[in-house]
């Protein structure tokens, strides 16, 4: 049964899981401001950090997003490989919306810790509780993360390979549909790349920086008070002569009300208002703001000019920091590997991708562009040690390593650095496989 055909069927009272035992309940709360210091930290804090939080935004939406943009294609590893299969790979992923769900996926995985992705397979069975009996096709794939799944079974039989690990998902339907999807993990691709301490619940990329994002809220905070209390400083109302009882008074009035820089103050030659700022005493907040910012670019090792958002051309002449932040890419898009192979593998057992491939290779097309200075620098050290080559190698050695290999030519077996060296007049020309 398909997703969107259980999507659309009249909602039903749902029922809980035969299975026995108690099922994990996630709460929901609050998140109010989120988790203070050393609190611990629910989904809906997490929640409230991504969209609240700039930098944790970032972390998590931006590489998510860095992680899939590129995409892929497929190499086929064998002897005679099928130049086909990543066309066909492609076109199956395509139809199936492929790259915004693992996207989606990896935005819930890094937010949250985990995520699953549902497959609507077309199989005998009526439930997608039920565990999966002879799929024909795959319709449809769905990401969900923590904060759509409102409870989890799991096994609790110890004698079985899945004992800690879940059996059935219970998903909170999309507005409009009562109710619970209940779905067996048969049917489900669940992706946790950083387990610690829970067999199946990983470690949100938030976490390691959790008290420094904190931290930073509340300066990002104390500055905006700063600047809209005291930005034109605080008025300083002297009244001459006046005792406790016309202070009172003439504060009862309300004419102090709302006195700032845009509004003015009618007075004799005995009372006068001053603005007084801070007069330099206010704390740069600078080095405490780029101390946190380190400590967060530690965590979640994205390096700082990437995090602050610095542009490309802003980097000119060092891609230090772009090639530090693509290994990041490079290492996220290995973990999430093995979840793209099962949905190929499952997509070729099925017959939606026709190729008779056993074993392949899938190429990340690479993040990190070399800007032209350096472009320069790589052709002009290869031009060189061309160069060198001709000492010893033909001229179709030369052009045979090549890349791509360059097709002999005729005359092509002459060795270029001895026959500059031929003083002799009416020497022979020296081939390589002739003894000098």
């Amino acid at each position: 049964m398909g997703i969107l055909e259980f999507l659309r069927r009249k909602p039903r009272v749902a029922t809980e899981s035969a299975q026995t035992g108690p099922s994990i309940r996630i709460p929901y709360t609050n998140p109010g401001l989120g988790a203070k210091y050393g609190e611990p930290i629910t989904d809906a804090d997490r929640s409230f950090a991504i969209k609240r939080e700039p930098v944790a935004h970032r972390i998590v939406f931006s590489v998510a997003h860095d992680i899939f943009d590129n995409w892929f294609d497929i190499e086929d590893t064998a002897e005679t490989p099928d130049e086909n299969v990543d066309q066909a790979v492609q076109e199956a992923f395509s139809e199936l919306n492929a790259k915004d769900v693992f996207t989606q996926m990896a935005i819930f995985e890094r937010g949250y810790g985990w995520a699953i992705i549902v497959i609507g397979y077309e199989d005998k069975e009526e439930s997608l509780k039920d565990p999966l009996d002879s799929p024909s096709k795959i319709d449809d794939l769905y990401a969900y993360g923590p904060e759509q799944i409102s409870g989890v079974d799991w096994e609790r039989d110890s004698n079985s390979e899945r004992y800690g690990l879940p059996v059935v998902y219970k998903i909170i339907k999309s507005a409009g549909h009562a109710g619970r999807l209940h779905v067996h993990h048969s049917r489900v691709i669940h992706v946790a790349t950083r387990l610690l301490e829970h067999p199946w619940q990983g470690v949100s990329v938030l976490h390691p920086v959790w008290d420094d994002l904190t931290n930073l809220r509340n300066i990002r905070w104390g500055m905006g008070q700063t600047l809209y209390r005291y930005g034109s400083g605080f008025p300083d109302i002297t009244i001459e002569g006046a005792g406790k009882k016309q202070l009172d008074e003439f504060e009862a009035s309300g004419a102090f009300a709302n006195i700032h820089a845009r509004t003015y103050f009618l007075h004799n030659e005995k009372q006068q208002i001053e603005f007084k700022g801070l007069a330099g005493r206010a704390l740069n907040p600078e080095h405490y703001y780029m101390a946190i910012m380190e400590n967060i670019s530690a965590g979640s090792t994205v390096p700082l000019a990437i995090l602050r958002g610095a542009q490309a051309g802003e980097l000119a002449g060092s891609e230090v920091n772009e090639r530090e932040y693509f290994k990041l890419i490079s290492d996220a898009q290995s973990r999430y590997e093995p979840s793209l192979r099962f949905l190929i593998d499952k997509l070729i057992e099925l017959g939606q991708i026709k190729t008779n491939v056993t074993d392949y290779k899938i190429n990340w097309l690479g993040g990190f562009e070399i800007n032209e200075k350096d472009k320069a620098l790589t052709e002009l050290s290869k031009a060189q040690a061309t160069q060198l080559q001709t000492n010893w190698m033909t001229v179709n050695e030369i052009r045979a390593a090549q890349d791509p290999p360059l097709d002999e030519i005729e005359g092509g077996d002459l060795i270029l650095g001895l026959l500059q060296k031929q003083t002799v007049p009416g020497s022979q020309v020296i081939k390589k496989e002739e003894k000098t």
